[in-house]
Parts: structure tokens; sequence; C-alpha cells
């Protein structure tokens, strides 16, 4: 039994020599390494901006250029520039809004089918059909044909609307010829005669030509701008308010924001108002009511100070006006109706401050009302 124990005591013992080892071997372990940091990303590079070098027109041709082989990406910065060297250039805005349009939305569903004839070209067939011939890029898009400007004669294409008759369909359609500098200057001398010999609708018509055939310019357009606000105030003063207006709205859609044509537009507004008011002046005095007539007048001298009719008209009512506003003070008064007697005083004084008469009868009753005021406040 003896040996038993100490044998098991032996193995006690290793037992807790081989438990502390293993202990220390656990201590004395290496710690883990950390884990390694994630790279940094890479720098996003920032787009360059390439502003196209050129002259508004250069710019523009270069664009039409690129949208004629179907390369709208190309086309849509030299496009931008031209609008901030030349912010009224309709061609430049119209291109542009056609590069991201949907053709279908812009143009409609309904399509007639047309065949191309030898010397067609989709600008040709964008005049004719569409009015616009830089509506060229658009039809493009619409029938999902890439070059432009090449159009094979026979083929067949859609076009937006509803078929024209036969005649208008099969007309010949007259070739174009790019407007050269010289020839777009010697229409704007054209133009620049017309207006000085106050022929503004012909005018103006010389001047669109020469903008939708691409030869318009920042001095064109100043122009044009002149030839408008002409034009609307000559129809303004032969009475022809609508006209003017319509005339300016047709303008301001080409020029929005223009200071001139609002400007322009502001006084025909005011005129027209000043006219109407002059006119029921005319007809109050013509059916004996020379209060309401006088009233008229005075509002139309506000609206246009120099009126020169409304001035005339109040010069010759105004001593029957006096009178008549006097003669109802004096009624008013006689029914002891103070508060009109008042009223109609005080309309006669507006007219004629100095009217001594009248002034003495209103302090009169002013008096009256005072004592009567003053008396319902003892009581």
């Amino acid at each position: 039994m003896s040996m038993e124990r100490a044998g098991m005591g032996r193995l006690g013992i290793y037992g807790c020599i081989l438990l502390i080892a293993g202990l220390g071997g656990c201590a004395l372990a290496p710690a883990p390494k950390p884990a390694p940091l994630p790279p940094e990303p890479e720098p996003v590079p920032v787009p360059v901006v390439v502003v196209p070098q050129g002259t508004a027109k250069e710019l523009f041709k270069a664009g039409v250029d690129a949208l004629q082989h179907g390369d709208g990406a190309k086309a849509k910065p030299l496009l931008q520039q031209v609008l901030v060297l030349e912010p009224n250039h309709k061609n430049a805005s119209s291109l542009l809004l056609q590069i991201d349009a949907n053709p279908v939305e812009m143009l409609g569903k309904e399509y007639f089918p047309y065949k191309v004839q030898p010397g067609d070209t989709l600008s040709l067939i964008a005049k004719r059909f569409l009015g616009d011939h830089f509506k060229f890029y658009i039809l493009a898009k619409y029938n999902e044909i890439t070059l432009s400007d090449n159009l094979e004669a026979g083929r067949s294409i859609k076009i937006p609307g509803k078929k024209p008759p036969p005649g208008k369909a099969t007309a010949a359609i007259p070739v174009e010829h790019p407007v050269t500098p010289d020839v777009s200057n010697l229409r704007l001398a054209e133009a620049k005669k017309l207006y000085s010999d106050g022929r503004f609708a012909e005018s103006i018509s010389t001047l669109e030509h020469i903008q939708t055939e691409g030869g318009g310019n920042a001095e064109l357009s100043d122009f044009l701008i002149t030839v408008y606000v002409a034009y609307a105030k000559k129809l303004t003063s032969s009475g022809q308010f609508a006209e003017a207006n319509k005339l300016l709205s047709k303008a301001l859609i080409a020029y929005p924001g223009n200071e001139r044509l609002r400007k322009t537009s502001d006084q025909i507004d005011v005129h027209r108002n000043a006219e109407q008011a002059y006119e029921e002046g005319n007809q109050w005095q013509n059916n004996g009511q020379l209060t309401n007539a006088y009233a008229a007048y005075a509002k139309t001298l506000k609206l246009e100070p120099e009126h020169a009719g409304a001035k005339a008209a109040l010069a010759k009512i105004r001593p029957q006006v006096v009178e008549a506003y006097y003669a109802d003070s004096v009624r008013a008064r006689r029914r002891q109706n103070f508060t009109e007697a008042i009223s109609s005083l005080d309309k006669l004084l507006e007219i004629d401050p100095n009217h001594e008469l009248a002034k003495s009868n209103r302090n009169e009753i002013k008096a009256i009302l005072d004592r009567e005021q003053l008396g319902q406040q003892r009581k």
C-alpha cells in the first residue's frame, strides 16, 4: 500500500509539473499581429472642363457639323459656348434642346412616309415639312439616322404630322445655299433701309429670314429688337393694341428677359388702359354725366400725364363739374345731409382748391357737425 501511495504521489508531482509547464507555455506565446490597414482609396480625378474656343459663328458651324455626323456629345459643349457668347442665338438653343429631347415626344406619334428624292438632305426636308431646316437633327433621331448629311435617294423616312396634299408633298425642294457674310451684310443693309422707310413688317421679315439661314449675330439681334419696338409703338399709336401685344409676345419668346422689349410691353399696357379710360370719359360726357366724365379723364392723365385729349376735355368741362358739385352740396345741405354735402364740397375743392364759397360752406357745415357731435357726447 505504501509503494502504491508513493507511486501515486510521484504521478501527482509530475502532473503538477506538466500543468505548470503548460501554463507557462501559454503565457509565453507571442501576441497576434494586428491586421494590416486597408489601402487608401485612389483619389478621384477631377474632370477637366475644356471650354471650346472660337467665335460664336465658328462654334455654331462646328456644332452643326457634329450633329450632322450624329455626335450630340461633341456638339453639346460647342452649342453651349455659343449661347455664352450670344445668349439670344435661337438656332443654338433649338439644337441644344433637340440633343436631349425625345423625338416622339417633341414631334408626335403621328407620321406619314416620304420617299427621299435625289438631292434631298434632312435639312431641306425639315425646312419643307417642319418649317425649320435646323430641325434636321431631331428628324434624324425620329428616323434613327446617324449620318444626317448622307441620305440616299429612294429611302423611305417618317415625316411627323399629317400628310400634306399631294401637290405640296411632291413639289420640288429648292436648293438652299448657306448664307455667306457678304450676302448676310447685304440683307442686313436692306433691312435697315426698310426700317428707315417705316416698312417695319418687311424689315422684321428680312431679319428673321437671315437668322433662319444661320446668318444671325449680335448686331442683327440688337437691330431686330429695335425694329420690334418701333413697329409695336406704331401699331399702338394707331390703336392696334392686340397686334402690338402679339408682336411683342413673339419677340419676347425669341429674346426672353430683354429689358427693352419688356419695358415697351409695359408701356403699351399703360397706354391701352389710358385710352380705355379716355373713351369712357367721352361716353360719360356724351351722356351728360360730367362728374363721371371728369373722373375718367383724371384717370387717363394719371396713367398718361401728357394725354392731349384728356387735358383738353378736362379744361372744357371743369367749370361745369365745379358747378355741379356745388349744386349737389347745396341740395344735400337743405336736406340736412351734412355728410353728403361735405363729400361734394371736397370733390369740388380737389378740382378748384381756391373756390372761396365752397371753402366757406364747408367750414359752416363742419361747425354744425362738430356741435352735434359735442351735444351727443354731453348726453
